[in-house]
């Protein structure tokens, strides 16, 4: 324990040391007092944020307990570390005349605005991270709008995902938009955390020919996963494209119609074998002709005038109570009268 204390202590006093770095650099000073660190500086400060970023659980366990300082830090940074990602780079540090550093350090999803205050005897007392969504995604994009296509397919080669969509975008959309200027002053970058799957930043691109609206897409685990590029395009091209869009439908439609009519006509001119069989199957026997039957009807008709004939022979046989014989009554022809019969 006291050697781990020790070693904070130690760690402590070096960044302390980082103070006096910045007597000798007259040439940064700003207006307001405010002392910037030169590239060398940022490089001999560097491994101290990398050592005070990259302690293990047990160890900011221990330096929570270091003081005021040490509790502070433990706070913030058990909160923004699975936001921001590991330590990347310190990219600034400037010391205030109050005491006061500030550092813009890069981290592996975002960069952070870290403070930190120190007391009159030289002992950081105070710590505070502020997380820069807007500026990280302004930043990444104004780099990745400058870079050549060698290296924009190299990204999307070997990163895949978010790089992968973005260079598949960017080659169809900056040859409509033209080359990149900045971003639009009059635009504040949006952060939408509301999503709690993820996060959304909208950025205000401008290009040579018009001004955008990029969508950033971040998932649950603060990763890039998205990018989407919307160009506000004029109202005369915005009806424009409406107006073809429609034509391109209307020919569409038609010319589908057409094929359509053009194979249901063609149906007539294919062999249908199942319907004939089934039409020959269903079709009636003819009847006989007709005057095939007559003689029959006749025959039918002669018999029974025989037979009439016989039955009148027989009723004058029995009404002049004579036997028929060949001399007697002879019937030769029996003809209706249309009077009706009576009995004799």
């Amino acid at each position: 324990m006291k050697k781990l204390k020790t070693k904070i202590s130690v760690f402590l006093a070096m960044l302390c040391s980082i103070a006096f770095m910045f007597s000798a650099v007259p040439a940064y000073a700003a207006d307001d007092g405010s002392v910037s660190a030169s590239d060398d500086e940022l490089s001999n400060a560097a491994p101290y944020f990398e050592q005070l970023y990259g302690q293990s659980d047990y160890e900011l366990e221990q330096m929570k307990d270091s003081g005021e300082f040490g509790q502070e830090f433990y706070t913030s940074w058990i909160t923004n570390r699975k936001i921001v990602g590991d330590y990347v780079s310190l990219d600034q540090l400037t010391q205030t005349p109050d005491n006061t550093f500030q550092a813009v350090i890069s981290f592996e999803n975002f960069d952070a605005d870290v403070e930190m205050t120190m007391d009159a005897d030289g002992y950081f007392t105070g710590y505070k991270m502020d997380i820069l969504y807007g500026e990280t995604a302004e930043n990444l994009m104004a780099r990745l709008y400058a870079e050549d296509d060698n290296t924009l397919q190299l990204q999307a080669d070997d990163k895949g995902g978010f790089y992968e969509v973005f260079w598949t975008s960017w080659k169809t959309d900056r040859d409509t938009t033209g080359k990149f200027l900045g971003f639009d002053d009059s635009k504040k970058t949006e952060v939408d955390d509301s999503d709690p799957d993820g996060l959304t930043i909208t950025l205000y691109p401008k290009f040579e020919n018009y001004t955008a609206e990029a969508v950033i897409n971040y998932d649950a685990n603060h990763k890039i996963s998205n990018y989407t590029l919307n160009i506000n395009y004029s109202l005369g091209e915005k009806m424009g494209q409406a107006g073809m869009n429609m034509v391109v439908g209307l020919f569409t439609v038609f010319a589908v119609l057409a094929i359509l009519i053009i194979i249901i006509s063609l149906f007539r001119f294919m062999p249908n074998g199942d319907k004939k069989k089934k039409a020959e199957a269903s079709a009636p026997v003819k009847a006989a002709p007709a005057k095939a039957a007559a003689p029959a009807k006749a025959a039918v008709q002669d018999h029974t005038e025989e037979e009439i004939a016989a039955a009148i022979a027989a009723a004058i046989a029995a009404a002049s109570e004579e036997a028929p014989s060949a001399e007697g009554y002879v019937v030769r022809s029996v003809k209706k009268t249309g009077r009706k019969w009576t009995r004799v």
